[in-house]
């Protein structure tokens, strides 16, 4: 059998298996982008066990929005966060950490930090779970990305196609 058949097989094998994952997605004054990103989650053909919306002290109607579909989908779930002032990086932290305390009971295989500003196809998270199949090594899974305006980071970052973006 050649690498190519071997290739073959194992990717056709992996678009049978599903594994389960869960997402956290910090959120702070997302309301231009959050619900694009809801969209695209609700239509994924590989659902996740759930999806944990954390709003982080947002001004604007970045929760509302969210609030409109909790009813419909009760796999996702909102945190509120209290108000602050402050934009940093260990805020997103410890947004994240309380997403991960409402879903570390659950048996999962993937946990997921997804930004509340992306927009993807229905198959995205399927084609990521399938690469955690083909390669039950990997750490860490994700796509070049391309945003409105022309940015993409297999032609405009350093790093390529070789770093995984966020």
């Amino acid at each position: 059998m050649s690498i190519n058949q071997e290739l073959l097989n194992k990717n056709s094998a992996a678009k049978g298996v599903r594994i389960s994952y869960v997402l956290i997605s910090p959120a702070r004054n997302e309301e231009k982008n959050i619900e694009r990103t809801i969209e695209s989650m609700v239509k994924q053909s590989q659902l996740p066990l759930r999806w944990v919306i954390v709003n982080d002290g947002s001004t604007d109607s970045t929760a509302d929005i969210v609030k409109k579909y909790l009813p419909l989908y009760k796999w996702m779930e909102l945190v509120e966060m209290p108000s602050r002032r402050d934009r940093s990086f260990a805020a997103k932290v410890n947004s994240f950490n309380e997403g991960y305390k409402r879903i570390k009971h659950l048996e999962y295989e993937v946990i997921g930090n997804l930004d509340a500003d992306l927009s993807f196809e229905n198959d995205y998270l399927e084609f990521l779970m399938e690469q955690f199949v083909l390669d039950p090594s990997l750490g860490v899974a994700g796509t070049i990305f391309k945003e409105d305006g022309g940015y993409s980071t297999d032609k405009d970052s350093f790093e390529g196609d070789t770093h995984v973006p966020g």
